[in-house]
């Protein structure tokens, strides 16, 4: 009997409550690799000046001279008649060149006398200013050239081999000239080819001699034209304040009129041939250089002064970073953090092209704080105080119409008992070609290309050219994704390998984002607390909040659906409707095992 009663209660239990139904599941895991290779880094609106300061070292730069000078005399007297050191330095710089930038500068020989340029081309695809960098390889005979001028020619590498590092929207010209040392005949011969090839310099620097410092002054001297502010002096402003911002303020600007000997140099090459911002970058203490043109001139001469040169070095690779930095209709931003302990004071540097407002902002927390803005002769123009903090939004503290051109000087002061935090954003406009166009106003290309779209896909020529799109195809890297799409959802129109990324993990590859109008960064792009990848599943709407809505009329949500792991489109069951088959079977089945219990009793007749 017992054993029955089992059973039957066995039979209960599979007619009450039956085993659930395994449901089949789509796996949510998709394993993809991009296989895009990594660029250099593309500089737009981005201020990078003081990464290339960084990275410009005292041990490269010196070794380079080294390098330059270990064979001796460089020396040529005619294009068929130098020494085999003047042609294996040649055949050096051409080998640095290209193996500093992995292939990326471009080398070529220019001129009977070959002269050595090199050309890190610029990603805008359209005609633009660029910048040259240059030294002569060549040296007196008898003269191992360390100075002289190996401090040009390695200033030249150590600024290739930082910059190459990087994709900056102009071109960066590196040249080695020849035969300086008898008549400046290299650098005539590339300044004639850069005229014909209608190459436009929008700074150039010659550096030639950098290793003597005055005793009393160790700096180095930047030469720049007289006359137009903008052919000379701002370049020779820019540089020093990179040296006072970075540095040890070694940079001082220095008239032609000034310097006797501003025609013994190559950029006087491309002076005469119309390259009218072309300075000249010495050192400062020549009166004092006993080693000029003597076998003296060794890179380890104790006269050498390599941190002062090196200063110059970073000072110019800074300055064509920052000028490279600029973005379309916006303004310039020096952007700084820092913390002032009481009585202390910071000093930042703005370099002023035209009439424009110097804006100051700031967010300070732990005390007052003072700012005092002068303009280059150091008188104070503009002055703001206050003991209190201004910990949570930032404050306008100065804002002040400018007119006068050069470097204006920005003090913070610690007014207060207590250390105080600041962080500062300094806001101007440039004019940086003195076109009377603010800078913020134009790139460095003609302004139709920000109103044109020859591919018609919403991102103009100007922007194309920017982000290195193709200007004629609306999907560059051809992945089926729309440039216009990748852009707006930050990811990367010239990566192939991107549409199958799945970013959110989700589910969803790029692919599949785009064709459902999702964000490829959220697993729930409508936040509606249920993912995208469940929503497309279940032909619902993952860019909508549906959370609330029942298609299939049963009385229950989406979202309780998708936490119930329920159809949405196929009606469950209401629990009313559950509980009374339940009901009626439970009863059904007590009934047959009491029957069949006291059937068990009943006599036989």
């Amino acid at each position: 009997m017992k054993r029955n009663l089992v059973l039957a209660l066995f039979i209960l239990i599979l007619v009450v409550f039956p085993f659930p139904v395994q449901r089949s599941e789509v796996s949510d895991e998709t394993e993809v690799v991009s296989v895009a290779e990594l660029a250099p880094q593309r500089i737009y609106g981005q201020d990078i000046s003081h990464l290339i300061w960084s990275q410009v070292t005292v041990d490269s730069f010196r070794d380079y001279i080294i390098t330059l000078t270990e064979n001796g005399s460089r020396w040529i007297q005619d294009p068929g008649l130098a020494s085999w050191q003047n042609t294996a330095t040649r055949e050096y710089i051409l080998a640095e060149l290209e193996r500093v930038s992995n292939g990326r500068i471009e080398t070529e020989v220019i001129g009977d006398w070959q002269s050595v340029v090199g050309r890190l081309p610029g990603y805008l695809p359209v005609e633009a200013p660029a910048f040259l960098i240059g030294g002569h390889y060549d040296s007196v005979p008898a003269a191992p050239g360390a100075n002289d001028d190996g401090t040009g020619v390695a200033t030249m590498l150590e600024l290739a081999r930082v910059m190459s590092q990087y994709s900056w929207p102009l071109d960066i010209y590196f040249g080695a000239w020849n035969a300086e040392e008898i008549g400046l005949f290299g650098s005539a011969e590339v300044a004639r080819e850069f005229q014909t090839r209608g190459i436009e310099l929008i700074a150039h620097y010659n550096i030639d001699m950098l290793l003597v410092p005055d005793p009393e002054d160790p700096t180095f001297l930047m030469v720049h034209p007289v006359g137009y502010y903008h052919e000379g002096q701002y370049w020779a402003d820019l540089t020093k304040m990179m040296s006072m911002q970075y540095g040890s303020n070694l940079s001082v600007p220095v008239m032609a009129s000034d310097f006797s000997a501003w025609q013994r140099s190559d950029h006087w090459s491309f002076i005469q041939r119309g390259f009218g911002t072309s300075l000249f970058v010495h050192e400062s203490g020549f009166a004092y250089d006993n080693a000029y043109h003597t076998s003296r001139d060794v890179w380890h001469n104790e006269m050498y002064d390599y941190e002062v040169a090196t200063e110059a070095v970073k000072s110019i690779g800074a300055a064509i970073a920052f000028t490279m930095s600029r973005a379309y209709q916006q303004l310039i931003q020096l952007e700084f953090s820092f913390t002032l302990i009481p009585s202390h004071t910071k000093t930042y540097f703005v370099p002023i092209s035209m009439p424009t407002a110097i804006e100051v902002a700031c967010r300070w927390f732990g005390g007052g704080t003072s700012f005092r803005l002068s303009d280059p002769e150091g008188e104070p123009v503009a002055v703001f105080a206050t003991m209190d903090s201004s910990p949570w939004e930032a404050t306008t503290v100065l804002n002040e119409d400018v007119t006068q051109h050069g470097i204006y000087t920005l003090e913070v002061f610690n007014i207060g008992g207590t250390s105080t935090g600041h962080e500062l954003t300094i806001s101007y406009d440039s004019d940086v070609d003195g076109n009377d166009v603010p800078d913020s106003q134009e790139f460095w290309f003609d302004q139709s290309y920000f109103s044109s779209d020859l591919d018609n896909d919403n991102i103009s020529d100007a922007e194309e050219m920017i982000l290195g799109t193709s200007m004629n195809s609306s999907d560059s890297d051809m992945d089926s994704l729309p440039d216009q799409w990748e852009v707006a959802n930050n990811l990367d129109p010239l990566d192939p390998g991107d549409a199958s990324l799945d970013h959110d993990q989700d589910g969803l590859v790029n692919t599949e984002e785009m064709e459902h109008n999702c964000d490829p960064w959220s697993a729930d792009s409508d936040s509606d607390g249920i993912p995208d990848f469940w929503e497309v599943l279940n032909a619902l709407d993952p860019t909508t909040n549906d959370a609330a809505e029942d298609p299939d009329g049963d009385g229950v949500s989406n979202l309780n659906e998708y936490l119930n792991d329920t159809d949405p489109n196929f009606p469950e069951p209401r629990g009313q409707w559950i509980l009374l088959p339940v009901l009626t079977t439970a009863v059904a089945a007590i009934v047959v095992v009491i029957l069949f219990i006291k059937r068990r009793h009943w006599p036989e007749i």
